[in-house]
This record gives structure tokens, C-alpha cells and sequence, in this order.
């Protein structure tokens, strides 16, 4: 609106000019008036509105000439009138004249205007508004004979400028409101003001103003097409009980009225959707119900989407039929993989209230048993719990409810108290083994909660003692089988393999496939923690190629999380940002679905020196036990903040409190990052005793688990404890580390082994600490490899072969680009120089250098998308 403003300025700049302003109903016309109004500088201004004018010859005439202080001429013959008016706006000298509406003037008054645009006195400026219609405002468009006549149409506001109007950033919500208001500005401003579901006054307004130039047939006609959301002739008919011709020319009629449009393909719709709303909100309420019922027949002959014949039979008052329907619905949209589909049509059904109990707590267990694959579980929890919080149901369908309720809010919500959910329905399900043994193996899962090994274990037996072994829902079962085989995964049992290999490549049906492909994502997370990174790959490919035809689900979510957590523990970096990014992004919100997301950006930004941002992400939910899982995510994410404690210098407060939870749970398996990070804060902070009683603990529980990774961690604590001690076997085992860290594709580890090799052997270690120096590079580790630069540039060593300085002309170079990200998170000087391991007076230099390259002359015009694409190689 802003834009046409200021043309609307620049052309009534220069006079005479006449400038016609057209657009429909609430395109901010009247608005646009008042402003250039407001701002003339003119020394007569007027404004003349012909809505509501007598229907009398001239009676526009005649209410400019009064606000011109002119004498009423309107008698006399028209070029009488019109020279009379031209006269007086004449002596007006410098003037305005606006006129709003000019498409319900008079027909003698519209003459006049025309006269007047086409012959306007110098000084004067002439505004006309007008609702586009089948004929121009003032007949064929006017050529002047004196000064200039100028046309400017309104149009819609496309989605930015909805989010400027609103004060709000661009988003999916900007383009919604576009598509059911048009545009319209007037809509726009209402709709964003009135709660959602309501009809904006202006809107109902309108739409009962145009509805009441039709006859009662029209009227019905589109109360039918407005409550249907229909578009075609047929169906209309068939919903109001009218021939297709009657039906037709009502339709045809609707479109004369300003409320519908006739598509190319002969169909009609409301333009915009808003005023079908607003036309539904006047159907009287008797007809209300019988339409929606006819609406309900009609589209289920028509093969309508079933969603919209939930609705009709809900709104015609019949939930029982609705119930009925939408279940079928549900189990046919599982059958075709769109479990997403499914979950919302019951979450509808059960929003009403007038389903009977019975029929309600059976439409909540089928949608619990969906939820726990699918995303986005709030609403679902809270209707389960209000559900079990209501009228008493028997003690198996209670048990069932609360079984998908324990689920929900353990996997999801993040909910810990969701445990005590799932043993209270292991009690409840005694008759019902099957489900009884699903809740029992969920609480086996040594990840989910602070319990000790034992407790779970126990909970693993039971839940095999009571599993049926030959009838039973298929699905439930290979719930409880993935379960079992996640459960001695995670604790490095080697039983775990032979389980895992007897679970099936494939299943017969959706719901068994996606506990194959929980089960196998599940599988793939634990082997990589404890060093087994093949065979995670092998169960990733298996997961996704289970999930690839789910739709959007909370198991596609979890193989997505998994699969970054992998890439980033081999080293495979290309491209592992902007996907974790977008992850996290993508599912913000849902702590259980971008846990790994933010673990991974996390560790990546530690390696670069970034600590604010590390900081950030390194304390998502989901990494510190807030939501009651204590897996591999925990053990990350404090390792990963105890790291950026020990590198300011600090003692991470919260070390000994997460050590305690390993301690209690009595299996250290997937802990060996904490551990490592344990022993170095302990030996950095002078308490070597503290770190080889933890090494001691750790290695006696790892010892005789299949668990090579932590047993490749308890090497390299043992190699930290003997250089603290300052033994000169320290390099030797240290090398002997980075091998076996190297056999279980974790390179960054391999990388800290060989830098640490090299330190206990200099001035002979700089072979090590090259290699690792080059390692961090591979891997993006910027401060990592700055900090083995710098102890090769103190030996006389350096990280890549010596040759001439290379020349990178405009480009940056490796070192400028490291600089520019760094400047472009807001560091000082002072703050890069310490990341890198240089002198501030270097920093200095290469800034100077970076802000020269880029062409800026400020630190915050240096940006992180300059970084996107690297200096090309030459």
C-alpha cells in the first residue's frame, strides 16, 4: 500500500492532473483518499462520497458545487452544469477535489466528472475512486484536453507484504492468510485482529449486503455452495434440491453479486474463501443441519475426500455416523502408509463431544496406537489424559490408553513421568499380554530413565515371560522383539547380535514396518556409540528403506537424527551442517526429534572455536536428562559441555552429578566421550587421583561388554594418566589409541590421539602432531588445527609440505576464511586470536586483509553467507 501511496504522490505533484483510482470492495480506497488528503498542500480541498446519495439527477453536482462555495447550477442544461462547476473550481486557484465511489453516481453527475477529468483549470487536482465493474467509470477511458488523466488499479498484498502489514516475519502463516482473504487489505487487517475461527464483521457485513440482491432461490443456492465448500453445478443441486439449470443460474447470479468467480474448467469458488465463511455464518440455523446431512450424501456419492464427509455428518448432528466413517477412514489411510492422515481425522472425531463414551475411548485407542509413530503428539496427549482422567473404562482398554499415553510422552513429549505411565499399564494390561509385554519392553530400554541396569533388566524378562508366542497383534509383537534386541544393544551384551539377526528384513503390513524400522534406527544409534559403525550403517539403510513409504513419522524423524549422529561420528562432514540445520529447524519444538541435530551443530561449532554458539547448542532439551532419556544424546551432551568448560579454563560444574547417573545405572557402555572429557577436566584441574579411580570404574564395566569404542576410550585414559605422570611410555600408548580409534572409523578421537602422541615426544613428535593437525583440517576442526599449527610453528614444524606462498589474489584464503566466520559471529580481535593460537597483531592483519576482500568498511557488514561457497582451488 506503501508504494501506491507514493506513485499516487508523484503523480498529483505535478497539475492539472486527474488520477481514477480503481479497486474492489476493501482495497483500501477510502484509505488511500483520506491520506493524499491529509498531506496536500493544495489551499481548497474537497471530498464528495456518492454512496448513499438520493437517486436524483446531479445530487453529486450539487454536493461539490456547496463544498466549492459555488451556487447550485444543477437546472440548468449539462454544458450549463459543467462550465458552472468548472468556474468555481477554477477560482479555487490550487485545489483538491476528491470524489469517492464515482460508480454510484448519478448518471448526470458521472457527465460532469468526465467533463472535469478531461478539462481540469490549472492548479487543480482531481481524484476519483470507483469499484471496478462491467462498464468504466466514466464510460470509455478519458483522453485529456488539458493536463493529464492518470489510472492506478489496486492490487492484492502478496504474502510480504500481509507480514509487513502484521508487524510479523514472512512465513507460511502470510501465505494462508493471502489465499483466504485475496489480498484484500480490509480482510487482511480484520482477519488478523479476530480470533481464529471467527468471521471478521467486515467480512459478514459484505457477504450479507451481496446475498441480499439475490432472490431466496439464490440465497439458498449459495448457502448450499458455502456449506459444502462445493463448486460444481451437480453437486450444488444435489445438496439444495434444485434442478442443475435452476442451480446454474443462481451460481451465474452469485458471480453478478461479487461473491463467486467462474473458473476456466466451470466450476465456481468464493473469491476470496473468506466470503464463503462469512456466507455460511448466515445460513439460518434450521437450515444448518439438514444442508450438512445433504452434504454429507452428496459427497460420499461423489467420492468426495472423506475428511470433508466427517465434517458434514459431525456438523449435521450425527456423531455416531461421523465415528463410524472416520474409523473406517483411519484404518484405510494406515493401510495406504498415511498414518499423518489418520491421526488428524481422529483427533477431529474426538473433539466432539457428543460421541458417545464408549465409542470415544475406542477412537482414542486406535488413535494411540497411530500417535506413537506419527509427529507432532501434544494434542493427542492431552485428549488421553483427559480421557483416562474421565468416566471409569474397563481395566484393558484403560491399560491401552495409558500404554500409548507412557509411549507418547516418554518418545515425544519428553515427558519422564511417562515411565510411571507404562508400569502402571503393565498392571492393567494383565489380561492383555501382548500389550502388557509392549509396555514392560519399552521399560527395559536402559536409555529411558535413571533406574538401575537391574530394573530393566528385569522388566526385559518379564516382558519375554509374558509375550505370547503364537497369537497376538503382529505389530505389538515385533514391537517387543526390536525392543529386546535395542535393550542388549545399548548395553553392549553380545547376545544382542543373534536377536537382531533374526528379526525380519520385511513385513506384510505399514504398522509392522515401521516397528522394523524403529526397531532397526534403534539398533543403529547404540552399535555406533560402542564402536560398531558398519553394522549402524547396515541398520540405517534397513530403517530407511522400511520407513521411505511413511510419510512424515516420529521413526523417519529418529533415522534422520541418527543418521546425522553417525555422519558426524565417522567424519563424514560435506554438507552436515545445513542438513543438521535444517533438522533442527524443521522440527523445532520436539526435543526427541532434534536432540542429535543439536548435539551435532554443537560439537561441530566446539571444533571451530565457536563458544557462545557451542554453549547454545550443546544445552538443548534432550541433552542434559530434563527429559528422562540417559542414552547416548546425554552422555554428548555433557562430554560436550564439560570440553567447553575445560577449554575456559573452568571446572564443569555439572561433571560429577552426570557421572553419578552412569554410577547408579551401573553400565558404562555408551559413556566413553564423557569419560574421556571427565579425565582430561580432572587432570587439567590437579586431580589425577579423581580421574584414575573414574578410569578404573569405567574400564572394569566395559571390560567384558562388546563395546570396542570404550575400550579404545579406556586406552587413551590410561595414555593421559601415564603423560600427567610424565612415564615415556605415554607416546607409545597414545599411538597404540589412535590405531584402535582408527579401527572404529572415529577420526576426530584418532585425531586428539596422534596430537597428543606428538606432545609427549617433542621436538620428536612433530610427525604426530602433522598428522593430526591435518586430520582436524579434513574435518573442519578449525581450532583443533590451529592449536597443532601452533605447537608445530614452536618446533620449527609445519602442517603441509613447505613450498612458495601461494597466491590468492581477491580470494580468501584458508585462514582468512576462518577469520571471517569469527568476525562474523561478532568476535573481538582479541577473541579470534586465542580461538586461532595467533597474535592479536596478526589478527589484526589478516581482518584488515578479510573486510578489504569483501569491500567493507564496518566488522557487521562481514556475514556468514559470504562464506558459503569456499575459494576456489588453483
Amino acid at each position: 500500500m506503501q508504494r501506491v501511496l507514493d506513485r499516487l504522490r508523484s503523480l498529483m505533484s505535478v497539475t492539472p492532473v486527474t488520477v481514477l483510482v480503481g479497486g474492489d470492495t476493501g482495497m483500501g480506497k477510502t484509505w488511500l483518499a483520506r491520506r493524499v488528503l491529509a498531506e496536500s498542500a493544495a489551499a481548497v480541498k474537497v471530498a464528495v462520497g456518492c454512496r448513499g446519495l438520493p437517486p436524483e439527477p446531479h445530487v453529486v453536482t450539487r454536493e461539490l458545487l456547496s463544498r466549492l462555495n459555488a451556487d447550485d447550477a444543477a437546472g440548468g442544461g449539462a454544458y450549463q452544469v459543467c462550465r458552472t462547476v468548472y468556474a468555481a473550481l477554477a477560482g479555487a486557484g490550487a485545489a483538491l477535489v476528491v470524489v469517492e465511489d464515482i460508480d454510484e453516481a448519478d448518471p448526470d453527475s458521472r457527465q460532469v466528472l468526465r467533463y472535469l477529468a478531461t478539462r481540469l483549470p490549472p492548479g487543480a487536482a482531481l481524484l476519483l475512486t470507483f469499484t471496478p465493474g462491467d462498464h468504466p467509470p466514466l464510460g470509455a477511458r478519458p483522453a485529456s484536453a488539458a493536463g493529464v488523466v492518470e489510472q492506478v488499479e489496486l492490487e492484492p498484498l502478496p504474502a510480504a507484504g500481509i507480514a509487513e502489514l502484521a508487524g510479523r516475519t514472512p512465513g507460511p502463516w502470510a501465505e494462508q492468510t493471502r489465499d483466504l482473504t485475496g489480498g484484500v487489505p480490509l480482510y487482511v487487517e480484520q482477519v488478523l485482529a479476530t480470533p481464529a475461527g471467527e468471521i471478521p464483521p467486515a467480512a459478514l457485513e459484505i457477504a450479507q449486503s451481496r446475498l441480499a440482491h439475490l432472490d431466496a432461490r439464490g440465497r439458498a443456492v449459495l448457502w448450499a455452495a458455502a456449506i459444502a465448500d462445493a463448486g460444481t453445478v451437480p453437486l450444488v443441486a444435489r445438496i439444495c434440491g434444485f434442478t442443475a439449470a435452476e442451480a446454474g443460474q443462481a451460481l451465474l447470479d452469485g458471480v453478478a453479486a461479487r461473491l463467486l468467480q467462474r473458473r476456466e474448467d466451470g466450476t465456481f469458488a468464493f473469491a476470496p474463501p473468506l466470503l464463503g465463511r462469512a456466507v455460511a455464518a448466515t445460513v439460518p440455523a434450521a437450515h444448518r443441519s439438514r444442508l450438512h446431512a445433504s452434504a454429507a450424501s452428496a459427497k460420499q456419492d461423489a467420492d468426495a475426500p472423506p475428511e470433508e464427509i466427517v465434517d458434514h455428518l459431525r456438523a449435521s448432528g450425527q456423531p455416531d455416523a461421523a465415528a463410524r466413517h472416520g474409523e473406517r477412514v483411519a484404518e484405510q489411510a494406515v493401510r495406504d502408509g498415511d498414518t499423518a492422515r489418520a491421526v488428524r481425522l481422529l483427533r477431529a472425531l474426538l473433539g466432539e463431544a457428543a460421541v458417545p463414551p464408549r465409542a470415544r475411548a475406542a477412537l482414542a485407542g486406535r488413535l494411540g496406537r497411530l500417535a506413537i509413530t506419527s509427529l507432532g503428539c501434544e494434542d493427542t496427549v492431552a485428549l488421553l489424559q483427559t480421557i483416562l482422567a474421565g468416566p471409569p473404562l474397563p481395566q484393558g482398554l484403560r491399560g491401552e490408553l495409558r500404554l500409548n499415553l507412557g509411549l507418547l510422552m516418554m518418545n515425544q513429549a519428553g515427558d519422564p513421568s511417562g515411565r510411571a505411565e507404562l508400569a502402571r499399564a503393565a498392571r492393567e494390561l494383565r489380561r492383555r499380554p501382548a500389550l502388557a509385554a509392549r509396555a514392560m519392553s519399552a521399560l527395559a530400554l536402559p536409555y529411558g530413565g535413571a533406574a538401575p541396569l537391574a530394573e530393566h533388566l528385569w522388566w526385559l524378562e518379564e516382558a519375554e515371560r509374558v509375550r505370547p508366542r503364537r497369537h497376538g497383534d503382529p505389530a505389538l509383537l515385533t514391537g517387543v522383539a526390536v525392543n529386546r534386541a535395542a535393550s542388549l544393544m545399548q548395553i553392549g551384551d553380545h547376545r544382542a547380535w543373534a536377536i537382531a539377526a533374526a528379526l525380519p528384513e520385511d513385513a506384510p503390513s505399514p504398522a509392522e514396518r515401521l516397528q522394523l524400522a524403529r526397531g532397526f534406527c534403534n539398533l543403529a544409534g547404540p552399535a555406533m556409540a560402542l564402536g560398531h559403525p558398519d553394522a549402524a550403517a547396515g541398520y540405517l539403510r534397513r530403517a530407511e528403506e522400511l520407513a521411505r513409504h511413511a510419510g512424515p513419522s516420529y521413526p523417519r524423524a529418529r533415522i534422520t537424527e541418527v543418521s546425522l549422529y553417525h555422519a558426524w561420528a565417522t567424519g563424514r562432514r560435506d554438507g552436515l551442517t545445513e542438513r543438521a540445520q535444517r533438522h533442527l529447524t524443521e522440527h523445532a519444538g520436539r526435543p526427541a526429534e532434534t536432540a542429535d541435530a543439536a548435539l551435532v551443530l554443537g560439537h561441530l561449532a566446539l571444533a571451530r572455536g565457536e563458544w557462545q554458539e557451542a554453549e547454545d547448542l550443546l544445552g538443548a532439551p534432550g541433552l542434559d536428562g530434563t527429559i528422562g532419556w540417559y542414552g547416548i544424546e546425554f552422555a554428548l551432551g555433557t562430554a560436550g559441555r564439560t570440553r567447553l568448560a575445560t577449554a575456559r579454563g573452568q571446572w564443569p560444574a555439572e561433571l560429577e552429578e552426570a557421572l553419578e547417573v552412569f554410577r547408579v545405572k551401573g553400565v558404562w557402555a555408551w559413556a566413553g566421550e564423557l569419560v574421556d572429557a571427565a579425565v582430561e577436566a580432572m587432570l587439567q584441574h590437579g586431580r589425577a587421583d579423581r580421574a584414575r579411580l573414574l578410569l578404573k570404574e569405567f574400564t572394569a564395566d566395559v571390560r567384558a561388554r562388546d563395546c570396542p569404542y570404550a575400550h579404545a576410550i579406556a586406552a587413551h585414559g590410561r595414555a593421559a594418566l601415564a603423560a600427567a605422570a610424565g612415564r615415556p611410555e605415554a607416546a607409545e600408548l597414545f599411538t597404540r589409541t589412535a590405531a584402535a580409534l582408527a579401527a572404529v572409523s572415529r577420526p576426530h578421537e584418532q585425531a586428539r590421539a596422534l596430537e597428543n602422541a606428538g606432545r609427549c615426544a617433542l621436538p620428536g613428535g612433530l610427525p604426530e602432531v602433522t598428522a593430526a593437525a591435518r586430520l582436524f583440517t579434513a574435518l573442519g576442526a578449525t581450532w583443533d588445527a590451529a592449536r597443532c599449527a601452533s605447537l608445530l610453528r614452536e618446533y620449527g614444524g609445519a602442517a603441509g609440505p613447505r613450498r612458495g606462498r601461494r597466491g590468492y589474489g581477491g580470494r580468501l584464503s584458508p585462514r582468512e576464511r576462518e577469520v571471517t566466520r569469527l568476525v562474523a559471529l561478532g568476535r573481538t580481535n582479541k577473541e579470534i586470536a586465542e580461538v586461532l593460537f595467533l597474535s592479536p597483531r596478526t589478527v589484526e592483519q589478516h581482518v584488515a586483509r578479510v573486510m578489504r576482500k569483501l569491500g567493507a568498511t564496518a566488522r557487521d557488514q562481514v556475514r556468514l553467507e559470504l562464506l558459503e561457497e569456499p575459494a576456489a582451488n588453483t
